[in-house]
Formats: C-alpha cells, sequence, structure tokens
C-alpha cells in the first residue's frame, strides 16, 4: 500500500519494495520486530491438510534444507518450466537440485492435480536474486515450484496452467 495509506493505518512504509494501494507487503504493522523463527518448517504438511489439500510427503523433508530457516516473511511461487506431461515430473529437480544449483530448490511443489508435494522443511535455493533479502530471500521465504512450462511471450499464461492451480 502506498505510504499516505501505511500510516494512516499505524504503520511503517518499506520504502524500496513496491508501490500501489494493494501492495499490503509494503507496509509493516504491529509493533515491535517479529520473532524469529530459526527453526526447521516440520509443520508444513500439517498446515497443508489443515487446509483441505490433497500433501504428499516426500522422505526425508523434515531433516532436508540448506539449514534453518530465519523467519517467514514471505511466499515465493515459481513455475518448474519443466515437461508438458505428467503430474510432477519436476520433483527430483526440486528435491535434488541441478549441476549449477544444489537442492532443494524450493520447500513445496504443486502438482498439475493440485496435489501438494511437502520437499523440504529448512532454507532451499528459490529466490534467486531480490529486492530485499531481508523478506524475499532464501532464508525468509517459502518457495512453492507450481509444475509448468512456462508460457509463450503471446499469451497471458492462463492458457497454460490447470484451474487447480
Amino acid at each position: 500500500m502506498d505510504v499516505k495509506t501505511c500510516s494512516a493505518k499505524g504503520g511503517k512504509s518499506q520504502p524500496g519494495i513496491c508501490s500501489g494501494p494493494s501492495n499490503v507487503q509494503c507496509c509493516k504493522l504491529g509493533s515491535g520486530k517479529p520473532k524469529p523463527v530459526n527453526t526447521m518448517l516440520t509443520n508444513l504438511a500439517d498446515i497443508l491438510r489443515r487446509a483441505g489439500l490433497r500433501v504428499i510427503e516426500q522422505p526425508g523433508w523434515k531433516t532436508r534444507g540448506h539449514g534453518k530457516m530465519a523467519s517467514v516473511k514471505s511466499i515465493l511461487i515459481h513455475h518448474t518450466a519443466g515437461p508438458s506431461k505428467g503430474e510432477y515430473p519436476s520433483l527430483g529437480v526440486v528435491r535434488d537440485g541441478r549441476k549449477d544449483l544444489p537442492g532443494p530448490l524450493a520447500q513445496l511443489g504443486l502438482g498439475r492435480s493440485g496435489t501438494w508435494y511437502v520437499i523440504a522443511a529448512g532454507r532451499c535455493y528459490h529466490a534467486g536474486k531480490t529486492i530485499n533479502d531481508s523478506i524475499f530471500g532464501n532464508s525468509n521465504s517459502i518457495g512453492i515450484e507450481a509444475e509448468g512450462t512456462g508460457t509463450p511471450p503471446d499469451n497471458t499464461g492462463h492458457r497454460y496452467w490447470p484451474p487447480v492451480q
């Protein structure tokens, strides 16, 4: 949200992150500093199930990651740019990584049927370069890799995503 609206709600604007009235992530409401999580996110599967979602837990996910999460301040969602067929053919890459980037690459995977794959509880390498690592970086964000091929430049993208995603 913009600086004026944020101030009117008693918040502190987070300059340089985003602008516009619908961007609530730009306004820090509440008092004090958020308590750090500094742990593995071993409750991810339970949270998804409580939301009524289908969940498949990958063996070893509760101890998988590149260390503990510092906090959870954001969620980053990417598409896999993987194969055009199959439920979640990118699972191996998201879990195990690539030659140039070790896995896990995200805590969660989203299959074409809407099934959630719980891959890791710790920090994952999904964020890349961000405008603010203390909010959007790997240590402070949950990564979701949704199975999808990507979109051609002449399309809005909706045609290539299953409705359940």
